[in-house]
């Protein structure tokens, strides 16, 4: 049943085309169905024949209909996508995760103990508004506002990113190794093309972050793995002659085991990238939010041959949407990485760049990291707390660094029925499965947890729920 009306629904043809184009979408009027003809439509709606025409030649346009000769209108054939099609003034929602899992499971999810999110409190919201009129100014007056990007990023953000990671990370470079990515998958891609071109592999810990691995599997770089054990990444079983491009780490904070990596392996590790010409890859993703003491110097600031790649990201510490991240290339790499890349546009909003280097160089992002990691402590000292009440067949393991931990169970049991368990209860917890490339290594009876999307009030609540969910292998 098609209706109109005159105020506020937009133009009389969008409102028939719209409410039209939904029922053939939705297959209220299946494929093959001859349209009313438009004078008599016309006559039925109380509007002029011009009006449904224009309506009826929309819906040809698109596909939705066909005219054929000595019929009129048919509708064709539309594969189903899932959704309703939007109406004017009536957009469709998105279903999100925790209305997904409803339909799944009969319960909303209620937690999800995710690290790929915060909490919408810690976003700082007053100062981003404040930089963003003040960049914008800033970008007027130096005439950057409406013109292309320098490829590596602003040199303003460069400039106090570079005075930010000597200061808290003991990064040594100078501004022109820096490198303004979307991301650490973006860096890693401009790394695996230039591994590709030399026709090298990539090693890696096991486990280690799945979502760089995704990206060395897509660029088609073989991966071989080097085991980690409670003190890092064992260099001793480091490859003789690997013929390998580079090695990912996470030296300060492994991910996802969370332990860091001693002195002296870290010495051991840049004697083996000299001797064998590999690059290491310094995943730096949330080292310099250390709860009980000082961030750890970086790999980088003791790298005395040029053997580093630096990584880091601000998705940890401003927000996962902002998407930016940096590199530090050593200065041989540099060069080539400007040969290779000269002809390329930078893809990080220049205003972006302008707000996070005015951050950094008022002070206000090492506030806003303190203030974080002050939340993040609290969080995970109540998780803790929390989880020490149901009995001693949990186990925490951690070092105070970031917004995961992964939780052990004694008694033997496995991680996707613990999952599933926990989903039943409303909360959403993750299987250690994912970073290993090798499945049949990964302990079954570990789980991931993340507190960035949980507040701290919701911590006991979710907690007796995940008791009751798992309170056959508690004891």
């Amino acid at each position: 049943m098609i209706s109109t009306g005159k105020e506020g629904s937009g133009p009389l043809y969008l409102q028939i085309y719209s409410q039209l184009k939904q029922d053939i979408a939705c297959g209220a009027l299946a494929e093959g169905t001859v349209l009313t003809g438009s004078r008599m439509l016309a006559s039925m709606l109380g509007v002029s024949r011009n009006t449904v025409d224009n309506s009826y030649s929309q819906l040809v346009a698109e596909g939705y209909i066909a005219a054929r000769r000595g019929v009129g209108f048919v509708v064709q054939h539309v594969p189903s996508i899932g959704v309703t099609a939007a109406v004017p003034g009536h957009p469709v929602q998105p279903e999100t995760c925790a209305q997904r899992q409803t339909l799944a499971h009969g319960q909303p999810l209620i937690y999800d103990l995710t690290n790929s999110s915060h909490t919408v409190d810690l976003f700082p919201k007053s100062l981003w508004k404040k930089y963003t009129f003040e960049c914008l100014d800033m970008l007027e007056r130096e005439e950057k506002i409406s013109a292309l990007q320098v490829m590596q990023g602003e040199p303003y953000l460069r400039r106090n990113l570079l005075a930010y990671l000597k200061r808290i990370r003991g990064v040594n470079c100078t501004e022109g190794q820096i490198v303004i990515t979307c991301g650490l998958q973006q860096s890693l891609e401009y790394l695996c093309k230039i591994a590709a071109q030399r026709g090298q592999k990539i090693l890696m810990e096991e486990p280690g972050f799945n979502k760089a691995a995704a990206v060395f599997r897509n660029n088609h770089l073989p991966i071989e793995t080097v085991p980690v054990d409670d003190s890092g990444l064992k260099v001793a079983d480091l490859p003789h002659r690997p013929q390998a491009f580079a090695i990912y780490t996470t030296p300060s904070h492994q991910f996802p085991t969370g332990v860091t990596l001693p002195i002296g392996r870290r010495h051991a590790l840049l004697r083996w990238a000299q001797s064998n010409n590999v690059y290491v890859l310094e995943d730096d993703f949330d080292s310099e939010m250390r709860y009980y003491s000082k961030p750890i110097p970086s790999l980088q600031s003791i790298d005395t041959e040029a053997r580093v790649i630096y990584l880091g990201t601000f998705s940890k510490g401003i927000s996962p949407s902002i998407r930016m991240g940096y590199m530090i290339l050593p200065p041989q790499l540099a060069a080539a990485f400007h040969e290779m890349f000269d002809e390329y546009n930078s893809t990080v909003p220049v205003l972006n760049q302008y707000i996070i280097g005015r951050l950094l160089e008022t002070g206000q992002y090492d506030r806003h990291i303190r203030r974080l990691s002050h939340v993040f402590k609290n969080r995970l000292e109540l998780f803790i707390q929390e989880f020490s009440r149901l009995g001693s067949g949990l186990r925490i393991t951690g070092n105070g660094t970031g917004q995961y931990f992964l939780l052990r169970f004694s008694a033997g049991t496995d991680q996707n029925l613990l999952i599933k368990k926990a989903l039943e209860q409303g909360v959403r917890v993750y299987p250690t499965m994912q970073f290993w490339q090798d499945k049949a290594e990964c302990p079954p009876d570990t789980l991931f947890l993340g507190f960035g999307k949980i507040r701290l009030e919701d911590i006991p609540d979710c907690v007796t729920r995940l008791k009751v969910a798992w309170a056959e292998w508690l004891h």
